[in-house]
């Protein structure tokens, strides 16, 4: 990662952190709050549902008071007494049930034997149980929790109500009534509908006798058939409330009171949302305003590095030229100032190694000039006195002489030839050149080795043009043959090989012969380094210095008694094509 990004990303993260380090207790606040409006609603719902329930108990027993005082009640007790007809009696709760709206309404005598049933309407002269314990447990005129049997459309069903009872006019008859309101699926209904959640109603056992679900925004209104009731609440994740209906110890149902969350699950994920948001901008800002400080700061830095990787890769003549202050502009001066001194060093230095180069190859052409002079010098004095005195033998003594001087005339003249070479070796003039056929052409040259010599040639097959000048190449391998061929002298083998290698291709030319002692292999490629007789020591140097004009390297390895190896690589041509492009 660069120090751009990282700057980038350290900026974000420091913008990012308080917001993020808020962010937890900021949702356990809100959770909190959210939680307290939730109970606080759950609380509000359970007392108007007490309050409801009450409304209803207070309205039926006030109805049940009202019909046992009224008139038709009076009538009916003095019929009864009078031995009226059961058929007339048993239709007479049911009238009443209609007009004073008790849909739970009985007339019974005293020990629970049913005179008239509006619920039950075909228990007429049957005992009731359940009446029966209501008259002896509940007071008369208020309104209690009972379950209680109703007749409905599958047949008969306990239903939850709220019942009250009282004695009809005129002790005589022995009659009682008692009705109420039932707590089923339409109490339920607006139950639900004045809590704005659900409301279960349950018996004493648990087991769920009506329930009804507040119309949500997009379900069309009314209440929810019952089957949908679970998944639905399941889905609002709502909280409940019991509220016991009768004595604590012994209740005779329930009513369950849920309220949803949805709508605080949803505000609470909408300020989160917001805060998210506003966590998000913040470090995408802050990401922002760091990469532009990031850029003003690194681009010092990005230029040191660039002017660092052309020192590196010998250009010292690299500048930077950016815009910065402080320490970093007193880099940038210093990384100039270094440069500017590296590249007077190197000028200096390569002034230097030049003199010395051709002090040294001074020294040694004036060596090897010497040598041939002395033999020269040796032959004209001896002329010279022969001729003084005059020597029968001059004839012989002058062709002597004379054969001398011409031999070492010629060694001074291949001396001279040969430092003109490495002198003014001309640049190369490149183009593709086949590997194959540079190697053949290299044998070609040495039809009939010595006896006992044997050549070979090794080239691997579809080899890519090298980028060289095919005479220059040529020469570097006919004087690695050339080596060769003295290295095996009466007898060995040599083989010259062709092959792929790391940016372009290799030329070996190994022998057999007694390779090259450890001391001398490091400077095989001096100027004027020889261990042949008569060699000039310039063979080698020049082969090198061809090798590195064209983009290569010439390499040795030998080992003491198994022969010698010198490797030539030339870069490809398509590489050569594709860097000029």
């Amino acid at each position: 990662m660069t120090l751009r990004a990282r700057l980038s990303l350290a900026f974000a993260l420091f913008a990012a952190a308080p917001l993020g380090a808020a962010l937890w207790p900021v949702s356990r606040a809100l959770s909190g709050a959210l939680e307290a409006e939730h109970a606080a609603r759950l609380d509000g719902a359970a007392r108007a549902v007490e309050g409801e329930l009450a409304r209803v108990a207070e309205q039926a027993a006030v109805a049940i008071s009202d019909l046992a005082a009224s008139e038709d009640a009076d009538t009916f007790a003095r019929e009864h007494a009078a031995g009226a007809p059961a058929a007339e009696e048993g239709a007479r709760a049911g009238e009443w049930s209609l007009a004073r709206g008790l849909p739970v309404l009985a007339i019974a005598e005293r020990d629970g034997r049913v005179v008239s049933s509006a619920h039950l309407p075909g228990r007429a002269g049957d005992p009731d149980p359940s009446l029966a314990a209501l008259f002896v447990s509940a007071p008369a005129g208020s309104a209690v929790p009972r379950v209680v049997s109703r007749a409905g459309p599958e047949g008969v069903e306990p239903v939850l109500a709220l019942v009250a009872w009282r004695d009809l006019p005129g002790g005589a008859s022995g009659l009682r009534i008692a009705g109420g309101v039932p707590l089923g699926r339409e109490l339920a209904a607006r139950l639900a509908a004045l809590t704005g959640g659900a409301v279960t109603v349950r018996a004493a056992d648990g087991a769920v006798l009506a329930e009804a679900q507040a119309p949500r925004e997009g379900d069309g209104g009314g209440a929810l058939p019952l089957p949908h009731l679970p998944g639905i609440l399941g889905r609002l994740g709502a909280a409940s409330r019991t509220i016991a209906l009768g004595p604590a110890d012994a209740p005779a149902g329930s009513v369950e009171v849920q309220v949803a969350s949805e709508g605080l699950a949803r505000a609470r994920a909408t300020v989160l949302g917001v805060f998210l948001g506003v966590l998000a901008l913040a470090a995408l800002a802050a990401a922002i305003a760091g990469r532009l400080v990031a850029a003003r700061v690194t681009r010092p830095v990005e230029a040191l590095r660039a002017g660092a990787a052309q020192v590196a890769a010998g250009d010292l003549g690299a500048r930077v030229d950016a815009r910065a202050t402080g320490e970093l502009g007193e880099l940038v001066r210093a990384f100039n100032a270094m440069t500017e001194e590296l590249s007077q060093s190197r000028a200096r230095l390569a002034h230097a190694e030049r003199i010395a180069a051709w002090r040294e190859v001074a020294r040694r052409l004036a060596h090897e000039i010497k040598n041939p002079l002395t033999p020269i010098a040796m032959s004209v004095e001896t002329l010279r006195d022969a001729l003084a005195r005059d020597r029968k033998d001059f004839g012989e003594i002058f062709d002597e002489s004379t054969r001398a001087i011409s031999d070492e005339v010629r060694r001074l003249k291949r001396i001279v030839d040969e430092f003109s070479r490495f002198a003014r070796l001309p640049a190369p003039d490149r183009a593709p050149v086949d590997p194959g056929e540079l190697a053949a052409d290299a044998l070609a040259r040495f039809p009939a080795p010595p006896p006992g010599v044997t050549l070979a040639r090794e080239v691997e097959p579809g080899l890519p043009a090298v980028w060289a000048d095919r005479d220059q190449v040529l020469q570097v391998l006919l004087n690695l043959l050339g080596n060769a061929l003295d290295a095996v002298g009466g007898g060995g083998a040599i083989r010259v090989r062709a092959a792929r290698a790391p940016g372009g291709v290799a030329f070996t030319v190994s022998d057999t012969g007694p390779g090259i002692p450890p001391a001398d292999l490091a400077r095989v490629f001096e100027p004027y380094f020889t261990t042949k007789d008569g060699g000039t020591g310039l063979g080698l140097a020049i082969a090198q210095r061809i090798a590195e004009e064209h983009g290569g390297t010439l390499e040795v390895a030998s080992r003491p008694g198994e022969g010698a190896a010198f490797t030539l690589v030339l870069p490809l041509a398509e590489a050569a094509a594709a860097r000029a492009t």
